[in-house]
């Protein structure tokens, strides 16, 4: 991102924030946000607010127009932006900061030590108690946390963060939808290789295993399906290709190509990525998979 583009970025959001720095307009977007259908009219909205002189109040809703609010044939409703901004502050507030740790039933691959989860700064965290790596983290909004049992608090991560990585590895940013850059990196003095997808908007960023790419992979799906596991519903943190490296290979850093085995029941499946996302089965030792055009 260039000094200039940056520039014009920050005055754009200095903007978006002083539209909000008004109590009318903030009342103008509440009342619409609990509409049940997000749409009301002039005089619907002018009641609601509370405001008698009806020049100034129009003038509030210019304000709003265009970022936040748009005319429709009955009256007013939100743009896409005023919708995720409501999400936005409903889902960070109503819930914990943090929660009792949660001990996985899955254990450390590395060590074989129990893995907790723990909940800090509105992010999860999967750490081994015995050997201290941290398997996996995710953001997860406070509100997700909030009237959940432990295994509906599991269940949600787990869903969530499927979601994510599908979202981030399709190019579209979970936050404002804008494209995604993927970078491969080699970590630390381990030399494993992760994956950094980025938004080149609003720079939100999630840092992968490159198992977790294959995750939802058709192919990984089917391999596991046909040797009686569901890899749809198991903790994704229950794969030991999602949470460890041993198995990635580097075919190439110029441009990236990687390959990862995938084992489980005696069988292997081994598949090829490269920097654009873009996944090949290499071979497979289940011959309805290898010979399969659908994945070669």
């Amino acid at each position: 991102m260039t000094d200039t583009s940056s520039e014009v970025e920050l005055t754009e959001i200095r903007d978006a924030f002083q539209l909000l720095a008004n109590e009318t307009r903030l009342s103008i977007l509440y009342a619409l946000w609990t509409r049940p259908t997000w749409e009301a009219t002039f005089t619907e909205l002018k009641t609601a607010v509370g405001m008698r002189d009806s020049g100034q109040f129009q003038y509030h809703l210019n304000q709003l127009m265009g970022t936040f609010i748009q005319r429709t044939d009955e009256g007013y409703t939100h743009l896409a932006g005023g919708i995720a901004l409501y999400r936005t502050v409903l889902g960070t507030l109503g819930g914990p900061d943090d929660i009792p740790q949660l001990v996985l039933e899955t254990p450390c691959l590395l060590c074989h030590g129990s893995l907790v989860l723990s909940y800090e700064n509105q992010v999860f965290y999967a750490r081994c108690e015995s050997c201290g790596e941290t398997v996996l983290s995710s953001p997860f909004f406070p509100a997700g946390v909030a009237n959940r049992t432990d295994q509906e608090l599991l269940m949600a991560f787990d869903t969530w963060s499927r979601r994510l990585i599908d979202l981030l590895q399709s190019g579209v940013c979970p936050w404002c939808a804008s494209t995604i850059s993927h970078d491969f990196e080699r970590s630390g003095d381990s030399e494993e290789v992760l994956i950094t997808h980025q938004c080149t908007r609003c720079e939100g960023f999630l840092t992968t295993h490159i198992g977790e790419v294959f995750l939802s992979d058709p192919a990984v799906i089917s391999f596991f399906y046909l040797l009686g596991r569901d890899v749809t519903t198991a903790p994704y943190w229950s794969f030991e290709f999602c949470t460890d490296s041993d198995d990635v290979t580097v075919l190439s850093e110029d441009p990236w190509m990687v390959e990862q085995a995938i084992r489980y029941e005696g069988e292997t499946i081994r598949l090829k990525l490269d920097e654009t996302m873009d996944t090949t089965v290499a071979d497979c030792s289940i011959d309805s998979l290898s010979n399969s055009s659908a994945w070669l």
